[in-house]
């Protein structure tokens, strides 16, 4: 019974990381089930781990068609790539293929709607205010760290506190059993 307990015991330790190591979608931009009323230019996905480099993300319009993408990149958590031409006004989904950092492959999807003035000038007029107002990519990869930090000092307690709990378990499976006999 002894065998039993310590086996269960060093099973739980062995894989503790690799369950809770699983990563999921955090944040995008745009948000899923947003409506954008401006011309896309870049959509951003911010993960909950790092990503491996082989991650990748295709663009459908509410047909199903694979818009075309330039540009995606993979820094850290963070996953952007840029439509290479004007989006027309519609539903578009968003489909992810990334690798975590635990080495398993996740997917998933989110969906956003255009609703941009069709009207040339106010096309332009808007892509003058989006130049304007973009903020910088190394900002938003600052906060996303600072983020994530957090987040990886949170799991670390998390972890701290699951183990902290199978090894009183355990101590306390093992006194039972040998008061029992």
């Amino acid at each position: 019974m002894k065998k039993i307990a310590l086996i269960t015991l060093i099973c739980f330790f062995a894989f503790t990381n690799q369950a809770l190591a699983h990563t999921s979608l955090e944040s995008s931009n745009p948000e899923d089930g947003s409506t954008v009323s401006e011309q896309l230019k870049e959509i951003t996905l911010t993960y909950e781990s790092t990503i491996e480099d082989s991650s990748t993300f295709e663009l459908q319009d509410e047909n199903g068609n694979s818009i075309p993408l330039d540009n995606i990149t993979v820094a850290d958590n963070l996953m952007t790539g840029n439509p290479n031409e004007a989006l027309e006004n519609g539903q578009y989904t968003v489909l992810w293929n990334i690798i975590g950092v635990d080495g398993h492959p996740i997917e998933g999807s989110f969906s956003f709607t255009i609703d941009a003035p069709e009207d040339e000038s106010e096309s332009e007029e808007t892509a003058e205010n989006q130049t304007d107002d973009a903020v910088d990519p190394e900002i938003i990869r600052a906060e996303t760290e600072e983020a994530t930090d957090v987040k990886e000092e949170d799991n670390s307690n998390l972890l701290l506190i699951g183990i902290l709990v199978i090894v009183v378990l355990a101590v306390g499976s093992i006194i039972w059993l040998r008061r029992k006999k």
